[in-house]
């Protein structure tokens, strides 16, 4: 592959069709390790509040601040069934002594709270906060804090000891700091949940009008390909083989400088999108001006309008199937609970912003270019368009190897599918994905 082919690949079944049965069995090797690992990592708890929890802990206490009623029996009962994670479970107790029955929440704390040391310092202070026991040290009274996210409820386990520390009125600056953090995240929430239910709004009353003109021609025709069948399977394959090993490779780079282990994530990404890039264009004989300019052609303000249309349809269709699949589906932790832990991780503006430009710039745009730019248009070839939705779609979500957010990763990518069947161009897909992903990254690192 050391020069570019005049026209578009056509590689020789006789040793392509081997080359490709190699390939699949290391991929499905690869896969098989991957899921064995991520499901062991999921049986371990996480070591601090999840997001869900921590959302949960401002439905359950903002509304109490603005002059709400008590929290009810049946809602304590009904959270307690919602949060499984130790941590928000450690949450909860103190919520409920807050809140509630002190009592009750002493119970809760007998029942089950975080295991190991991190579970016992926590038992120390809830037990000095809600009882008689002796104040724990300020070291494990902040790695409590730390565990609990630093929200609301840690602040107020905090105030509590620190009264019993210096007096009855020692821990108000604190509690109105957390007031002040509580209704923040309650507006920020609040307002998020509104620009969510027009978002959906607007995105039925857009899928009413595709279903109504979906006899009319495209905008555009979908983008052309001459690579032959077997050229398009080593190519993916090949991005495959460089997405599973980017990771590893951007790990072994930067593991003798732990502070940069951030760092693994976009250089891996750097990684494998210059290999698939270079992949597409070499295979199919063309520049990379060419290339994009072959799959993103089209003036830049309809696509935005074609993609803030298609944005508030993927909004409609998620919330729906979300909502459809968790009658049946009980996920034990969350799916993005990686992303979570490393933002967690991240500290200073450098580090944030690179990787918000990777999750929300980057990745978008290459996966974009892999799966509705290439993918689907050759899955389409022949009028098999329908089959090249659902089948993009299915492995768009597939390769995030994230069984309990398949169907709404499906989905998603259904509608980017849809955006570029509907328009011939990337650029509303892309807009899409990127507001997406920006959006989960913004909130994911608010509550970080």
């Amino acid at each position: 592959m050391d020069s570019t082919p005049p026209s578009p690949w056509h590689p020789d079944r006789r040793w392509a069709d081997p080359l490709i049965t190699l390939l699949a069995l290391i991929a499905l090797l690869a896969v098989s390790a991957t899921l064995r690992v991520r499901q062991e990592g999921s049986l371990r708890p996480s070591g601090q509040t999840s997001l869900q929890g921590q959302m949960l802990e401002v439905y359950l206490a903002g509304p109490r601040l603005l002059g709400g009623p008590r929290v009810a029996a049946k809602e304590w009962a009904r959270v307690r069934t919602q949060l499984t994670a130790p941590w928000d479970r450690a949450m909860l107790a103190v919520l409920m002594a807050e809140l509630g029955d002190p009592a009750e929440a002493r119970g809760f704390v007998a029942e089950g709270t975080p295991a190991g040391a991190g579970g016992e310092l926590f038992r120390r202070a809830f037990a000095a906060a809600y009882g008689s026991d002796p104040v724990p040290d300020r070291a494990a009274r902040e790695e409590v804090r730390r565990r609990l996210g630093h929200g609301y409820t840690a602040a107020l386990l905090e105030a509590r000891l620190r009264d019993r520390e210096a007096g009855a009125t020692a821990g108000d600056a604190l509690r109105a700091q957390a007031r002040t953090l509580l209704m923040t995240r309650l507006a920020t929430l609040g307002g998020l949940g509104l620009l969510v239910m027009a978002f959906a709004a607007a995105g039925l009353a857009f899928g009413i009008y595709l279903w109504v003109t979906r006899r009319q021609p495209p905008v555009r025709p979908l983008p052309a390909w001459g690579l032959s069948g077997r050229a398009a399977v080593l190519v993916s394959l090949g991005w495959f083989m460089a997405f599973f090993a980017a990771g590893h490779l951007a790990g072994l780079v930067l593991g003798p400088w732990p502070s940069l282990r951030w760092a693994i994530v976009p250089l891996g990404t750097l990684f494998h999108a210059g290999i698939g890039v270079r992949l597409l264009c070499w295979a199919e004989g063309l520049t990379f001006p060419q290339l994009w300019q072959r799959v993103a052609p089209g003036p830049v303000r309809r696509n935005l309008a074609w993609g803030a249309g298609f944005l508030s349809l993927a909004v409609f269709l998620v919330i729906a199937v979300a909502m459809a699949t968790s009658l049946v589906m009980k996920p034990d932790q969350s799916p993005q609970r990686d992303l979570q832990d490393l933002l967690r991780g991240l500290s200073g503006w450098g580090p944030s912003l690179a990787m918000f430009t990777v999750v929300a710039g980057l990745a978008p745009c290459f996966e974009e270019l892999l799966f509705r730019g290439f993918l689907f248009p050759v899955l389409a070839r022949q009028g098999r368009v329908p089959v090249a939705l659902v089948a993009s779609a299915l492995l768009f979500g597939a390769i995030h190897l994230q069984p309990d957010g398949l169907p709404v990763l499906s989905t998603l990518g259904l509608v980017l599918a849809l955006a570029v069947r509907q328009t011939g161009s990337l650029w509303p897909a892309i807009l899409v994905h990127a507001t997406w992903n920006g959006s989960l990254f913004l909130l994911m690192r608010a509550f970080a």
